[in-house]
């Protein structure tokens, strides 16, 4: 499951990033500009999922879509891309400052260490307080959902991050479903 989102600044309402991503990317410090990073961390931004989708390539489409809609109106400072697309200028200052440089082997390690993904967390489905099925990660649960019909990927996010059952709707009759993430069980059985 792909989504794309949106960085805004709480002071100003801009946007300052568009992105696209899966599981927690929207979040993530990882693969960041150092003022982006610094207004994440001082939690000075929204963090906005726009919409979900099964196909990355779609996905990209719409982050790419949103990307030069938002650069014509002087938003999404953070984007040195447009979608995957780099633009000619960033491609020949990225060629000129690589010339020539090696990267040492402690630069490889933390490369590597920087870019490699967290362990997805277990989730939990469960319907009147009673434990459903359990799953490897947000993603499986929501296809899982989608695909017999409990409700849709949206739905799986949001009762993961905000603790609310499903509500029925047209595409999915049933509600009354929450996702829970590992931790969130725990917390909960600490507090009782």
């Amino acid at each position: 499951m792909y989504y794309v989102y949106i960085h805004k600044h709480k002071l100003t309402g801009k946007i300052v990033y568009c992105g696209k991503g899966s599981n927690q990317r929207y979040k993530d410090y990882n693969s960041r500009r150092q003022e982006h990073l610094k207004l994440m961390k001082q939690g000075q931004l929204d963090y906005v999922i726009l919409e979900y989708f099964k196909d990355e390539k779609e996905a990209y489409a719409y982050e790419e879509e949103l990307t030069d809609k938002y650069k014509k109106e002087g938003q999404c400072q953070f984007n040195i891309y447009i979608g995957r697309k780099t633009t000619l200028e960033t491609k020949h200052k990225l060629s000129e400052a690589l010339k020539g440089k090696k990267r040492t082997m402690e630069t490889r390690e933390l490369m590597k260490k920087n870019h490699t993904r967290p362990l997805a967390q277990k989730v939990f489905m469960y319907k009147d307080g009673l434990l459903i099925k359990s799953f490897k990660s947000s993603r499986e649960a929501g296809a899982y959902a989608v695909e017999n019909g409990i409700c849709s990927y949206g739905w799986c996010g949001r009762s993961l991050k905000t603790g609310e059952v499903t509500k029925p709707t047209k595409k999915f009759p049933l509600g009354g479903y929450l996702f829970q993430y590992e931790d969130a069980k725990m917390e909960l059985e600490k507090a009782q």
